[in-house]
């Protein structure tokens, strides 16, 4: 055994150091080099250092690190297996030392993932870009026609008309402001129609007021009578009769007056 110099005055580290600072406190007290240390036990140098820095990473097997703490530590006059001892417990969480006996202390415990999430996650994530793929793929149905479109069609399509030739009927053929009145000068019908609009009555000595005189036709029956003016052009109180309907060209369409002109003429 080597000559061991008298440890009597020899200090002890702080409690809460862990082994490798009391064995380097120790060293220091007897005025020993790490090398010196090295060459008694018969290890090598950079042994020393990494058992007082506490670098089981620097160390050989756990088999050996264990033998040079101890051997290490009865060197210096500890007890060999309350040094082995706490080595073990201070290389676990050497990040927490100084707060082992605190009674807040928790040791520090790293968040594993399940097994397989990520890959769960990746197909998951596959699936859903194929499911945005797919939908944006499929052919949408066409959006239907442009009610103004529709409209126009149906101004110049022959309409659903009665057959009985004592029934006249109004089509616009654009929008117009229209208001019938009877002999009494009571409205029976006044309103905006749009294109396509029809109204029917057998009713007798009624007169017809419009905003736009082309745009209102005169049907008997299905008889197409003709228009009640010129376009552009309001009349009022005209007779709802074949004999006021002014000369105009068949089958030509009209430009829709805009909305926002048609208010209601005066029939006074």
């Amino acid at each position: 055994m080597p000559n061991r110099p008298d440890i009597s005055t020899a200090p002890s580290a702080p409690p809460d150091y862990h082994i490798g600072e009391e064995l380097r406190a120790r060293r220091i007290a007897r005025g020993e080099t790490p090398e010196q240390i090295a060459k008694a036990l018969k290890i090598r140098t950079s042994y020393i250092n990494a058992i007082e820095q506490l670098e089981p990473s620097a160390l050989p097997s756990i088999g050996y690190a264990l033998g040079y703490v101890r051997g290490y530590a009865a060197y210096v006059g500890l007890d060999g297996a309350q040094a082995v001892a706490r080595y073990k417990t201070d290389s676990a969480v050497p990040e927490d030392l100084g707060r082992r006996k605190m009674p807040h202390f928790v040791p520090k415990t790293k968040v594993r993932l399940p097994r397989g999430l990520l890959s769960a996650l990746t197909v998951l994530g596959c699936a859903g870009v194929l499911t945005i793929w797919y939908a944006g793929s499929v052919p949408t149905e066409a959006a239907p026609e442009a009610l103004s479109e529709v409209l126009d069609e149906a101004a110049y399509a022959p309409p659903s008309l009665p057959e009985d030739q004592s029934i006249l009927t109004l089509k616009a053929v654009a929008p117009s402001w229209v208001q019938v009145t009877d002999a009494t000068g009571r409205p029976v019908m006044s309103r905006i129609m749009v294109t396509g609009e029809t109204w029917s009555t057998d009713k007798e000595r009624l007169t017809l007021s419009a905003r736009d005189g082309a745009a209102i036709e005169l049907y008997k029956g299905r008889e197409r009578l003709g228009a009640f003016g010129e376009k552009g052009v309001a009349f009022a109180g005209k007779p709802l009769a074949p004999s006021t309907l002014a000369p105009a060209p068949e089958d030509t369409p009209l430009e829709a007056t805009p909305l926002e002109d048609m208010t209601p003429i005066s029939t006074e």
